[in-house]
């Protein structure tokens, strides 16, 4: 399991590795800050839309296969990076890379689904969130060493050798998991399947919770280095700070593991995106009162990140169980909407004026935690009914 929840937190490592290094690729590259924002969107998109393939094809061909492959198109992908001269190049590369980590991402998580029931699921993916909360702790504090040091090239040679390390693993350690494999893969099948899924109210507001609730965590990469900066703190020292969201989320999913998912999934993430709401509005109200200290941001965003905790195991199991016998496909329209609500949310937020008015960055973070309540709401009072 501590295997499996590395392989799926690499999928993040690339993403928190480069924020740090934001800043410094826009003056390097001589790029505006909405196309250096484009290095985190096209890398959710291309996580998003290798999801949606890599799911329904390992529910074929099996889950080991589709990990190895984007293992190592996750290393390659990094490695021509570190070469890039211009920004339009770095985020071709980055769109190669972001296709590799798909693989990782959603076959992890197909993985944990094959081999425990619904609650047990539950709990082992409390241990793949885990991982995918420590590998962000030290990849924000080392990313923002590396940009300071090395620079951002630094920063993608170590994404490629992680890709690498990750194939390595896999190759020596991961047995399929998936043994009741489809016969063929139809085209026709294949959008019936995912309509059928998608018309599942269940799957749809799991789903929908879940996105909301990863995409704001994406989201805050893309314009939390800025205001950082204007606070007059270096890029290690945002490193250091924003990191704390990532401990508070290992804190919150501990909790959620020994004690939450017991008493009901459905219960656990509707307290944990309660608590993601007064996370963003506290967010919102210190920055809008003119506070400055690292704390005024570092504090909400602890708090954002241990309601995280709690919901992102429980709506994830909650939605690919949901799926029934579809499991790959619901492992990868979850996993393909999380990652592109990341992506389009950043998006409009930056693209909005969001790295320049952080008020603006952080209303929109509150609309997301809105849906994401009024989506668990609706799961939750089903359920209360059905018992």
């Amino acid at each position: 399991m501590w295997l499996i929840a590395l392989i799926v937190a690499s999928a993040v490592m690339g993403l928190t590795l480069l924020t740090p290094a934001l800043p410094l690729i826009q003056g390097d590259l001589g790029a505006s800050s909405g196309a250096v924002q484009q290095l985190l969107t096209v890398y959710l998109v291309a996580l998003a839309v290798g999801q949606l393939v890599y799911g329904t094809v390992s529910d074929r061909i099996g889950r080991r296969p589709i990990l190895l492959f984007g293992a190592l198109l996750y290393g390659l992908g990094g490695a021509v990076a570190a070469g890039a001269d211009s920004i339009e190049t770095l985020t071709f590369y980055r769109i190669i890379q972001g296709l590799g980590a798909a693989a990782c991402l959603s076959m992890g998580r197909a993985i944990v689904n094959d081999c425990f029931d619904r609650i047990d699921a539950a709990r082992n993916m409390s241990t793949v969130v885990a991982m995918m909360a420590i590998v962000p702790v030290l990849s924000l504090a080392f990313g923002g060493v590396l940009a300071q040091t090395v620079g951002w090239t630094g920063t993608m040679v170590v994404t490629s050798a992680g890709g690498f390390v990750v194939f390595a693993l896999a190759l020596f350690m991961v047995r399929e998991t998936n043994l009741n494999r489809t016969n063929s893969i139809k085209f026709a099948a294949v959008i019936s399947t995912y309509g059928t899924v998608l018309q599942n109210r269940i799957f749809f507001f799991f789903a929908l919770t879940s996105g909301m609730q990863v995409g704001m965590f994406f989201a805050m990469n893309g314009f939390m280095p800025y205001q950082y900066q204007r606070l007059g703190y270096s890029p290690i020292e945002f490193g250091f700070w924003f990191s704390l969201t990532s401990v508070f989320y290992l804190l919150g999913n501990a909790i959620n593991r020994f004690y939450f998912v017991s008493r009901g999934i459905e219960r656990a993430a509707m307290i944990g995106c309660s608590l993601t709401l007064i996370s963003v509005v506290s967010l919102y109200v210190t920055q809008a009162a003119g506070l400055t200290h690292a704390l005024s941001l570092a504090l909400p965003c602890s708090l954002f990140g241990f309601s995280n905790g709690i919901v992102i195991a429980n709506t994830t199991i909650g939605a690919i169980s949901a799926a029934g016998r579809h499991a790959g496909t619901g492992t990868g329209l979850a996993g393909a909407w999380q990652m592109a609500a990341g992506g389009i949310s950043g998006a409009i937020i930056v693209g909005l004026g969001g790295a320049q008015d952080f008020q603006l960055a952080a209303s929109g973070l509150i609309v997301m935690s809105l849906i994401s309540v009024c989506s668990i709401s609706y799961i939750y009072r089903r359920r209360a009914n059905l018992t």
